[in-house]
């Protein structure tokens, strides 16, 4: 310690108590509190506590009279140490008169060797606080000059801080963290509440950056404390990767999602210095925590696979439609350029350390925007590869809900896929692998106990079916041939296997009935409830036959189900205005008015024949 601060202690010895009166206190309010720590009574522990704030109460009143800068700062860490014990002790209101005292008496000082700790630790403290009372706004503010008192202390200042303990008369205990070390707990700390709050915000950037940046801290921290939490940090990264792929930052999602992997692999290797599964019940739950997490990631990452393939696909269409608009224009663009120019300007977050380490993993898939079937079909392989890792431990005997969610995100790769295939028998050889999939799945699956998940394999089913005989109909009427009995006979059952998963999707919902009688569909589910009966009146217009009765069948399921459409509009003008804004509401008023037409002329013509 510097002989500046060893005269600055010399002020402890001008108040009314020695300063080994303050450090016998201080080193008794120690002693509780860490009796606190150990195995205590429940019962006791808010007496230890109060008589904790009784003895740090009876230091202050010591300090109060002594106007010296190391005896403010001094109180300071008296007034951190009592908001910190009244907040434990849930007295919020009081808790925050404390640290909000602590930071008035450290205006002048908070940027000091001496002052820095207790000033980054008493806005951390109000911060949470006031994030749990849900004063999001108010707790941003003190953890931002939490965050801006770290920044200029170690970027302008550059000093090496005093251990609070050691203000109080105490020396350094060895084995316990430096001071050093403790500012640099504290500002991950603020990091970690700001991610909170910016989430809490719904500040989406924010929050994935600062929990970049706690990432980032806890990874440098390691390197002092060797206390890093190997698979919650793991989880973490592949948490931020999701944020980026929504927003398609492909790069930083990969980066995040590689970081992850290669964070778990290194807990991989810890566990197996450590012993097998068999070494120990803790290590056994260890290593199946460890497979659990993994197949965590396995998820996220196939989830990037996805919405990797899902952009480009997106992307593709956008291009083409504007290059028609721009023909004339000769405005193309070259398709190695068009894979590139895929993001905003942005804070591009790093784990520096850890890049060397990353490109393995890395270089086992793209993070460039797709065009063709030969960039998409590796994405999708990787997709399929996570999603298998996936289900090694999400099984379907242990986790029916998270399995039929992997066979959907698989579903939903081979759909992307098929986009990029041109030749349309493999295109309807994919749709048939997604129908296998989710069929195998739902066979599996009690509605009763499985309602959502079932809702949305059957209404993904229906589309299935529906996008196979859409290709049909487009290879028929492109040949101008006329169907064979074959493609009649396909073109029935697909349509059949369609209406009977809209109709299983129908059948499971449930109707409120108004006091006037009228049932009405929940709002979350009117949308594609209206348009599952939209799809089975066309579908049954698809069937075709040349049996005359068949047809008149055919015709009445398909006026039936737009009529449903037609009035449920007419009972619920509450609802008309945005049902107006779908253009399936249009047609089917349309076909409710021509298709009876058409229906008495095959009547007519079964009476003639």
């Amino acid at each position: 310690m510097s002989s500046h601060f060893d005269n600055k202690m010399e002020c402890l010895d001008t108040i009314n108590h020695p300063e080994s009166w303050v450090k016998e206190k201080y080193q008794e309010v120690q002693k509780l509190l860490k009796e606190h720590e150990g195995k205590i009574d429940p019962s006791k522990i808010y007496e230890k506590k109060s008589k904790a704030v009784e003895i740090l109460l009876e230091i202050l009143e010591a300090l109060i009279h002594c106007k010296e800068t190391l005896c403010t700062v001094a109180a300071a860490i008296t007034h951190l140490n009592i908001g910190i014990l009244q907040a434990d002790l849930e007295d919020t209101g009081l808790a925050i008169e404390y640290f909000k005292k602590c930071i008035d008496l450290l205006e002048d000082s908070k940027l000091t060797a001496e002052g820095i700790l207790p000033a980054v630790s008493a806005n951390n403290q109000l911060g949470l606080i006031y994030a749990q009372r849900g004063s999001y706004e108010e707790a941003k503010d003190f953890l931002k000059q939490a965050e801006d008192l770290y920044i200029k202390f170690t970027d302008d200042i550059k000093l090496d801080p005093v251990h609070m303990v050691t203000i109080m008369g105490i020396e350094e205990i060895e084995g316990d963290l430096c001071a050093k070390s403790i500012l640099e707990k504290l500002h991950t700390l603020t990091l970690y509440y700001l991610a909170q709050v910016c989430r809490e915000l719904d500040d989406k950037c924010n929050f994935a950056l600062y929990c970049h940046r706690t990432l980032s801290k806890q990874l440098s921290q390691n390197k002092i404390t060797q206390d890093l939490d190997y698979v919650d940090w793991a989880l973490n990264a592949a948490t931020i990767s999701q944020y980026f792929i929504e927003q398609d930052k492909f790069p930083q999602a990969r980066h995040h999602l590689a970081a992850a992997s290669c964070i778990l692999e290194k807990y991989s290797e810890i566990l197996k210095a450590k012993g097998t599964r068999e070494t120990s019940e803790s290590l056994a739950a260890e290593y199946e925590n460890y497979d659990h997490r993994s197949a965590s990631i396995a998820r996220c990452w196939a989830k990037y696979g996805i919405a990797l393939l899902g952009a480009s696909k997106e992307r593709l269409l956008k291009r083409f439609e504007q290059e028609e608009e721009q023909y004339l224009k000769s405005a193309k663009v070259s398709n190695e350029a068009y894979k590139y120019s895929q993001t905003e300007t942005m804070e591009d977050p790093r784990f520096v350390d850890l890049e060397p380490e990353l490109e393995s993993i890395t270089n086992e898939i793209t993070d460039m925007y797709l065009l063709d079937f030969n960039d998409a079909r590796p994405v999708f392989l990787n997709v399929r590869k996570w999603l298998d890792k996936a289900k090694e431990y999400y099984t379907f005997e242990n986790h029916a809900s998270d399995y039929a969610w992997i066979a959907q995100d698989l579903s939903q790769a081979y759909k992307y896929l098929a986009f990029f295939e041109d030749n349309e028998d493999r295109q309807a050889r994919m749709h048939k692998r997604r129908i296998d999939i989710l069929e195998k799945v739902i066979e599996g699956l009690c509605p009763r106990y499985y309602r959502v998940v079932c809702r949305e394999i059957w209404i993904e089913l229906a589309e299935t079916y529906l996008e196979i005989l859409d290709l049909k109909f487009e290879r028929l009427q492109a040949s101008n041939e006329k169907a064979t009995p074959q493609m009649i006979a396909k073109i029935e059952r697909l349509s059949r296997n369609s209406i009977k998963h809209f109709q299983s999707y129908l059948n499971s919902l449930e109707m409120s009935k108004s006091e006037s009688g009228v049932e009405s569909f929940s709002d979350d589910l009117l949308h594609q409830a209206l348009y599952a009966y939209f799809h089975i009146g066309r579908l049954y217009n698809r069937i075709i036959t040349s049996d005359v009765q068949q047809k008149i069948e055919n015709m009445q399921n398909s006026i039936d189900a737009y009529s449903f459409i037609v009035n449920y509009y007419d009972k619920h003008p509450e609802k008309q205005e945005k049902l107006d804004k779908y253009e399936f509401i249009k047609l089917s008023k349309e076909f409710v008015t021509l298709l009876p037409l058409s229906l008495e002329r095959l009547k007519q013509q079964q009476i003639n024949q």
